[in-house]
């Protein structure tokens, strides 16, 4: 999180690879960040189901689902897609850090 947006609107530029338009986001100052221990993937035909939760701190064997996420496939594949280079990235900057 960048303190420098903590009291303004974030405003990012995105562009939407599945239909190669630039859309601007709004991320308003106060969007609640969502730890979460566990996720669920569920793929339709034509869509793709993400469900969010956390173990019980008291039954560690117990969890419980919050928040249901629902993507177009094509939403889907963008998020994978992202997610892996993303995640790249941060591998090699680690990697980079750690050779120094």
């Amino acid at each position: 999180m960048n303190d420098e947006n903590t009291m303004t609107d974030e405003k990012k530029e995105n562009t939407d690879s599945a239909e190669g338009r630039n859309i601007q986001v709004h991320i308003p100052p106060d969007l609640d960040y969502l730890y979460r221990d566990i996720a669920n993937v569920f793929v339709g035909a034509g869509d793709v189901v993400l469900e969010f939760g956390n173990f019980h701190r008291s039954m560690p064997s117990n969890a419980t689902i919050s928040n249901r996420i629902v993507f177009s496939i094509a939403t889907a594949y963008e998020l994978h897609n992202r997610l892996g280079q993303a995640l790249a990235e941060a591998q090699q900057q680690l990697q980079q850090s750690l050779n120094k």
